[in-house]
């Protein structure tokens, strides 16, 4: 009885375990630290993106100047859907249906596209 208890025990804490390890996407981009694998649904002017954002990082300015462009990005966080609007770096070459990493921590991140 005590060994089937060890066993249990044993397989329980290497579950936990498996669970609690960082994954870090092409050794650089820790979901730790917020970056997770997205994809491109929308770019345009602020006001004009017509998904909802659970992650919004446009600000009431940004919805006045139609110059701005912005992303909109589908990903998930434990396993839910969401999305992330940010402001469209100026040297990205990003299209609809890009696949980019996203940090859904930080409006200032770079949205690098995935390489895998």
């Amino acid at each position: 009885m005590k060994a089937r208890t060890k066993i249990v025990f044993v397989a329980a804490l290497a579950g936990l375990t498996g669970c609690a390890s960082n994954v870090v996407y092409e050794g650089k981009y820790a979901q730790d630290d917020g970056w997770r694998k997205g994809t491109v649904v929308e770019i345009g002017p602020a006001k004009s993106l017509n998904r909802p954002s659970f992650y919004d990082c446009r600000t009431e300015a940004s919805y006045k100047d139609d110059n701005e462009l912005y992303v909109l990005v589908a990903l998930f966080t434990n396993g839910h859907p969401h999305a992330r609007a940010a402001k469209l770096p100026a040297d990205a070459q990003l299209q609809v249906g890009d696949k980019v990493y996203v940090n859904f921590k930080d409006c200032n991140a770079p949205l690098p596209k995935r390489t895998s």
